[in-house]
């Protein structure tokens, strides 16, 4: 059985990379990204929040009201595996809401 001690190489790579033509001219790039492109990950908008007793909750009906933290044109905040990555407006994609985004944040801070 041969035993391989090598480390192999690790490439720094910026999470701005990743848009539209990322890897271009770059092919140790591209094959980086083809190992995860697949991966499925967890994206969350979130509109707000609201603090509620356990006997408010249980006492909660159709069509009563949970008032959230956020005015209602603040922007929903989106999250990938917990972590804040950007922000958008809540839209209607035919029968469906969708996000328009509208901010990225800055990798460095996520």
């Amino acid at each position: 059985m041969t035993q391989v001690n090598e480390q192999p190489e690790i490439q720094p790579l910026k999470l701005g990379e990743l848009g539209a033509g990322a890897g271009r001219g770059q092919p140790w790039l591209e094959r980086q990204l083809d190992l995860v492109r697949d991966i499925k990950v967890t994206v969350r908008a979130s509109m707000g929040s609201a603090e509620l007793t356990i006997a408010s909750l249980f006492a909660l009906r159709e069509g009563d009201v949970v008032t959230l933290d956020r005015e209602t044109d603040a922007p929903v905040d989106i999250t990938l595996e917990g972590n804040l990555i950007a922000r958008g407006q809540l839209v209607a994609a035919g029968d469906r809401f969708g996000l328009r985004i509208t901010e990225i944040l800055d990798p460095g801070k996520f």
